[in-house]
C-alpha cells in the first residue's frame, strides 16, 4: 500500500525531488545544495543526494534517507539530513543513519533546517560546531581526511542503532516522510 505525503511536487535546481516530500523540506535541501556548490567549494560529483537506506529489525522492514552525502577520494565523510524545525529532534536518528549506512560508520554528520546547522562527531555524537558555518567546506574537509577514523559500528552497537533508528521512522520524527 503506498502513501502519499502532505505538499506538493517541487522541482527546481539540479535536485530531482521525491514525491513524498514536502515542499519546505525540499526547499531546505536545495539550499543546502546550493550553499556546498557555490559557497563550500563542493562538486556534484562529490555529492550523493537523497540517499536510501533500508534494514530490518525485529522482524519489519524500514526505509530511511539521507537528505546529501558528501564522498571524497572514495570515502563517504559527511551524512547532512535536512528538515523543517528543529534541528536537535533530528540529531539522534541522523547519527544512527550515519552509524548505519556503511560498512564502516560516516564519520560526520550534519543536521540542517538552512537557517541553522549542528556538526557532529559521528563515533562519538560529540557536537563539534554549530551554525552554518559548521558545515565543513570541500578545502577543510580535504585537510580532515588523514585524521577521520572511518571504523565500523561494534557488533554489540547494530540492533541498537537500528531500532533507534526504526523508533524515528515508525512514529514519523525523523523529519521527512516516507
Amino acid at each position: 500500500m503506498s502513501e502519499t505525503c502532505p505538499g506538493e511536487k517541487y522541482k527546481a535546481g539540479l535536485i530531482a525531488l521525491s514525491e513524498c516530500e514536502t515542499g519546505k523540506e525540499e526547499v531546505i535541501r536545495e539550499k543546502i545544495l546550493q550553499l556546498l556548490l557555490r559557497e563550500k567549494g563542493f562538486r556534484m560529483e562529490d555529492l550523493e543526494l537523497d540517499v536510501p537506506y533500508e534494514f530490518q529489525t525485529g522482524g519489519d522492514v524500514f526505509q530511511s534517507r539521507a537528505s546529501i552525502i558528501i564522498r571524497l577520494e572514495v570515502s563517504r565523510v559527511v551524512l547532512i539530513k535536512c528538515g523543517a524545525g528543529s534541528i536537535l529532534a533530528r540529531e539522534r536518528p541522523s547519527l544512527s543513519l550515519a552509524r548505519l549506512m556503511d560498512a564502516v560508520q560516516i564519520p560526520l554528520t550534519v543536521v540542517t533546517n538552512s537557517e541553522d546547522a549542528v556538526l557532529l562527531n559521528t563515533l562519538n555524537g560529540e557536537t563539534l560546531e554549530c551554525g552554518l558555518g559548521a558545515i565543513p567546506t570541500r578545502t577543510q574537509l580535504l585537510e580532515r581526511l588523514p585524521d577521520l577514523e572511518f571504523i565500523p559500528l561494534p557488533e554489540k552497537r547494530l540492533q541498537m542503532e537500528k531500532r533507534i533508528l526504526s523508533a524515528f521512522e515508525a512514529l514519523g520524527l525523523h523529519g521527512e516522510c516516507h
